[in-house]
């Protein structure tokens, strides 16, 4: 698969920063369930995921890429792979203690740049995504994953779009919040992370996308991160 050209930003090297913030972040607690949400679509929330898992992937083996936008998957589409099965087909075949990685919705996929990763895409349509998010039977599925894998990054649903993402916290061990410094409301953002917090979802750090390039005045592909986003730094 061919890699995009990072522009003004050494893409790479900042994604190599989140990974060891987020190994900072593993002091006191494992995060091998991260999931990537936003407010809104379009706000970069599945190029962070994708780059953080292909990152992931470079240093630590057995990464595993989840696309859980039943609503509008991307992941499949960045890739360039088939999303005739997926997740959908996993959870209408799963098997208690069945290996994940046995499935055929499984796909891996190789970087020019080396890097290795599973890939579980969307799979066909279904027609409760909330429903089948928030089932037991998806809890028991990412429950086989975490022992096949040691790192799984989780594409979610917007926030303002759907509750889907709701589910998906709650069982995850940490959420990455992405803002657009060129398109994000900053009052919705806060108000989607203070929801998630409420719920009970431990939102660990965000991620800023598009981020302006002063000296040309053009938006770029760049990404800035942050962590600390708790009771103490809320913003007032």
């Amino acid at each position: 698969m061919a890699r995009k050209k990072a522009n003004q930003f050494d893409i790479d090297e900042i994604y190599r920063n989140l990974r060891a913030n987020i190994e900072f972040a593993q002091l006191d607690e494992h995060m091998q369930v991260i999931n990537i949400v936003s407010t809104f679509s379009n706000e970069g929330k599945t190029t962070v995921a994708l780059n953080l898992a292909r990152i992931m992937a470079a240093k630590y083996q057995n990464v595993l890429l989840m696309d859980c936008d039943l609503r509008n998957p991307s992941i499949h589409k960045q890739l360039h792979i088939s999303n005739a099965k997926g997740l959908a087909n996993i959870i209408s075949e799963f098997e208690p203690n069945k290996p994940i990685r046995s499935y055929d919705a499984i796909r891996a996929v190789k970087f020019e740049t080396g890097e290795r990763l599973s890939v579980l895409t969307t799979g066909h349509r279904v027609p409760n995504p909330s429903e089948i998010l928030d089932s037991r039977r998806f809890g028991e599925i990412l429950n086989q994953a975490r022992k096949e894998y040691g790192y799984i990054i989780i594409d979610c649903p917007p926030m303002t779009v759907t509750s889907d993402a709701v589910p998906i916290s709650n069982v995850a061990d940490g959420t990455l919040f992405v803002i657009s410094s060129k398109d994000t409301d900053k009052r919705k953002a806060r108000a989607a992370i203070h929801d998630l917090q409420r719920v009970g979802g431990n939102v660990f750090g965000t991620i800023l996308t598009k981020v302006q390039d002063l000296g040309s005045k053009r938006y770029g592909y760049g990404y800035g991160y942050g962590y600390g986003y708790g009771e103490n730094n809320r913003e007032k």
